[in-house]
């Protein structure tokens, strides 16, 4: 009788994935741009990372997307910030999660740049501060089980109350929190960051449909069959991560099914696929 009943939790969880489940039609995001060339955190070999003058660059080199890292603050705003500590990249110590505003504004964000000095920026800025057609990447930083910050909710309120449901795609290594998006808002794109993803880590083809993504970001090293085969059977896009490699770029772009390349040096991305921007 167990043997049956796992044989039909199975199935049941096939019958949905092949057939019942499908994806948001991302076509929107492409309408204005035949391929993405994100600026990972900007443009981090140029500028500082995550910062206002790393973004501005990325967007001067020509890339038409930006991808950035959200986290929420201990009083309730949305700032712009990857490590989930202060020290590699300001002058500050200990998490971000737990700072006010005031203090994270306070800090030098380009402290390991030689006579460099920049803010971390909110949210806010940043979409306000870039032109109205650039396509951005939110990567939630948030990792609770629970969701005791709220990051994703809050995500989806600023989405909503900015309009820019056409514009945005929240990514996340959690499965959680994207389950948790659709749950809030289904009109929300969303996209599962496909890192190393062991036969136990819920990024597992075996565990896709925990999250139901609209979009794959696979690691450029883990673009493997998992995520190939349900990019294909399922005709979700993929935006490939993080790029740094010419080759590599003019090969990933080869792939009908990568729609998008990130990269940390906007100058070669562009350089190299600006081609794709005119296909």
């Amino acid at each position: 009788m167990l043997i049956l009943l796992l044989f039909l939790s199975v199935a049941a969880v096939l019958l949905y994935h092949f057939f019942i489940w499908e994806p948001l039609d991302t076509a929107v995001l492409y309408k204005n741009h035949s391929y993405l060339l994100f600026g990972h955190r900007g443009s981090p070999v140029h500028e500082p990372e995550n910062t206002m003058a790393s973004f501005k660059k990325a967007i001067e080199d020509g890339c038409n997307a930006i991808e950035l890292d959200v986290y929420r603050t201990i009083d309730g705003h949305l700032i712009v910030f990857h490590d989930d500590t202060l020290e590699r990249t300001t002058n500050g110590e200990g998490r971000v999660a737990e700072k006010t505003l005031e203090e994270l504004r306070a800090l030098n964000a380009a402290a390991k740049w030689i006579d460099r000095s920049d803010i971390i920026p909110t949210l806010k800025e940043v979409v306000d501060s870039l032109p109205e057609d650039v396509i951005f990447n939110f990567e939630i930083k948030n990792f609770s089980f629970f969701s005791e910050q709220r990051t994703e909710l809050e995500l989806v309120r600023f989405i909503q109350e900015n309009h820019l449901r056409d514009r945005v795609i929240l990514s996340s290594f959690n499965p959680l929190n994207i389950w948790r998006v659709k749950m809030s808002d289904p009109s929300i794109f969303t996209a599962l960051l496909w890192y190393n993803p062991s036969l136990l880590s819920l990024r597992h083809p075996l565990g896709v449909h925990l999250s139901h993504p609209d979009i794959f970001h696979p690691f450029e090293e883990d673009l493997n069959w998992g995520v190939r085969f349900w990019s294909r059977v399922k005709n979700i896009p993929m935006h490939v991560w993080v790029v740094d490699d010419e080759s590599k770029m003019r090969a990933f772009a080869a792939d009908p099914m990568i729609k998008g390349v990130m990269s940390d040096d906007s100058e070669l991305l562009v350089k190299t696929l600006a081609h794709k921007l005119r296909s």
